[in-house]
């Protein structure tokens, strides 16, 4: 099987690690595609210039911000705002939930299950690795995110959003215009966009629209050239994740759904209405809700599983083999899994009372509630409530976490 073995090699390797900066790098590059655009003009002053590529909560995992609207902020006066004090804490606190009352706590649980050296793992027991990897990813990195916006806005500052309540998305296309929406932005108007606009995407786009029928060639016309261009960025964002295959695999893999989705998007629209379904009803929201996490997971096994051939293994007991084996009754296996029981019911209290938190926050952003001024005009009570639940939840978790205090996307 082909393999990208020769990026391991440490003279290639070395030349890529200091690309490892991304989250500057691509901040630097915008910066001067768009001067270089005409869209801003440069900034002159070295140092203002320089505090915006480096300013220092976004260096380690963005989110990548753009110099008109973060770098014109940087540039005025701020004075000091109480308001923006107490609003910070909070996103402080709350993205520190995230970080160590879940996502610290799930680490070793997951490496347990998917880095373990049985061959007969049941497809239960993989499917529970990969959904509490999903919920580890994003408790980390929107964690992290929530800290990084936190910090700016002590200073004043508003920074790039990088998410929007993903898990909810009804499609994968809209999944990722939730997700590190910062690098969305990027990727969509300095790779997708120029791609998508060159002469030999027009050309494409102009061979369906005149020999694919004046409907369907239509349709073609706009969604072929737009779906290579969606599965180039996600392939290059693959890359970016990492040089070996199953990262390029689980790009390809989020490409070519939101690619072939669009395409057969009328097909879908017709069996709906030949099926008779309300595509608007709630029901069918929730469906959609559901079906976009399962894909959303299924790609998760390329990202988290390295070995590619047990990844489709994964993939294959997760399918055919979901009932429970013999390694169940391992007493010792399950231990290693879930720890001692005294510990595990401690920790799980931690997980799902500050999940809970995190689903009810979401819920509610998702229906456009403003919840910080919704907090400040409830009682003294409730307000500091909002402060303490989530430092005690923080504190008690140290008691529990492993030694990992590294930020996941802090090594793209």
């Amino acid at each position: 099987m082909f393999n990208f073995d020769f990026l391991k090699f440490s003279g290639f390797r070395g030349i890529l690690l200091p690309l490892g900066i991304s989250f500057y790098t691509f901040q630097t590059t915008a910066y001067f595609m768009d001067v270089y655009n005409g869209k801003y003009e440069n900034e002159k002053k070295f140092l203002k210039y320089f505090t915006f590529v480096s300013f220092f909560p976004q260096l380690i995992m963005g989110p990548i911000n753009r110099f008109d609207k973060l770098g014109i902020q940087l540039k005025e006066e701020h004075e000091f705002d109480f308001e923006n004090i107490k609003h910070g804490v909070l996103l402080i606190l709350f993205g520190a939930m995230k970080k160590y009352c879940i996502a610290d706590l799930l680490y070793t649980r997951i490496s347990s299950v998917l880095d373990h050296p049985y061959d007969n793992l049941p497809g239960s027991l993989i499917a529970f690795g990969i959904l509490a990897f999903s919920i580890y990813q994003y408790a980390d990195f929107s964690g992290g995110i929530d800290m990084v916006l936190g910090i700016s806005k002590l200073f004043g500052l508003e920074m790039q959003p990088n998410f929007k309540q993903p898990y909810f998305a009804r499609n994968l296309a809209d999944f990722w215009r939730r997700w590190h929406i910062s690098l969305g932005l990027w990727m969509k108007d300095y790779v997708f966009y120029p791609l998508a606009l060159t002469h030999f995407m027009q050309n494409i786009g102009k061979f369906f629209s005149a020999h694919g029928g004046k409907k369907i060639g239509k349709h073609l016309a706009r969604t072929v050239p737009a779906g290579i261009a969606n599965i180039v960025v996600f392939l290059l964002v693959g890359i970016w994740h990492g040089p070996e295959l199953h990262f390029v695999l689980w790009g390809l893999y989020n490409g070519l759904v939101i690619a072939f989705s669009d395409l057969f998007k009328p097909a879908f629209e017709k069996l709906s209405s030949i099926l008779h379904i309300n595509v608007k009803s709630k029901s069918f929201v929730v469906f959609q809700i559901v079906r976009t996490f399962i894909v959303v997971n299924i790609g998760a096994y390329f990202d988290r599983i390295t070995d590619v051939k047990k990844c489709f293994l994964y993939l294959k007991r997760t399918f055919f083999n979901f009932g429970t084996l013999e390694i169940y009754k391992s007493q010792a296996y399950l231990k290693s899994v879930f720890g001692s029981f005294r510990y595990v019911e401690s920790e799980l209290v931690l997980i799902i009372s500050a999940s809970i938190i995190v689903f009810i926050t979401s819920f509610l952003k998702e229906n456009k509630v403003d919840l910080y001024t919704a907090i400040q005009k409830k009682n003294i009570a409730f307000r500091w409530s909002a402060y303490y639940v989530p430092l005690i939840l923080v504190i008690l978790s140290m008691s529990f976490s492993p030694s990992n205090p590294v930020f996941m996307y802090a090594q793209y």
